[in-house]
């Protein structure tokens, strides 16, 4: 398939699902436009984007021939009044991005319901799905007592088989590109699909 003049290997939605104020649309932002903003205003309903990702097939990675994978990226706004639209948010989602704020414990307190979201409303309940700490940058200026415990993280991923977790900073782009190369890499590994995010 050929897109915009580039040869689309797949296409895959990715959710970004998380508290309000977690840090999701700067996440968005960050990725999609390569752009942080200060306004700190919530989402109001859903952000959506589409971003190409050039991957190399596995057994010939330096072959001349440039393959992409397109991204539908979907951000939901995380107050309550949006939550009747989470079933179309997510259906047809092939991975999500399970976000909580490192220097704020009650985003990570709400990650139960999103996770449950998710699980109930993809169509494939195998449905890849990365943890992301956000706000990296903030860790050191944070009292410990605000700062959500390595423990705390560490059992939430083995107790939900989560797929992998990332410390991300959208202020300092830092772990941000990587957080979606390697949900790519995932989905397509689960496609058995022989190529790799570049």
């Amino acid at each position: 398939m050929s897109h915009d003049g580039k040869d689309v290997v797949f296409s895959f939605k990715i959710v970004i699902c998380g508290a309000n104020a977690a840090g999701k649309t700067c996440l968005f932002n960050r990725y999609c436009f390569n752009s942080f903003g200060f306004d700190t205003s919530p989402t109001i309903g859903i952000n959506f984007h589409s971003v190409y990702l050039k991957i190399n097939f596995k057994e010939n990675p330096d072959e001349l021939k440039e393959n992409y994978v397109v991204n539908s990226i979907f951000d939901f706004g995380g107050q309550e009044r949006f939550k009747p639209l989470l079933p179309r948010f997510i259906e047809g989602a092939n991975g999500a991005v399970l976000i909580f704020d490192l220097v704020n414990p009650f985003t990570f307190s709400q990650l139960d319901f999103w996770y449950e979201q998710i699980i109930k409303f993809a169509v494939n309940p195998d449905i890849p799905i990365l943890l992301v700490g956000t706000k990296s940058d903030l860790i050191e200026k944070t009292p410990p007592s605000e700062i959500v415990q390595e423990n705390l993280i560490h059992n939430y991923i083995k107790e939900k088989k989560l797929d992998g977790f990332f410390r991300t900073s959208s202020l300092e782009n830092s772990n941000v590109l990587e957080v979606f190369k390697e949900i790519n890499d995932i989905m397509l590994r689960k496609l058995h699909i022989p190529y790799v995010v570049a």
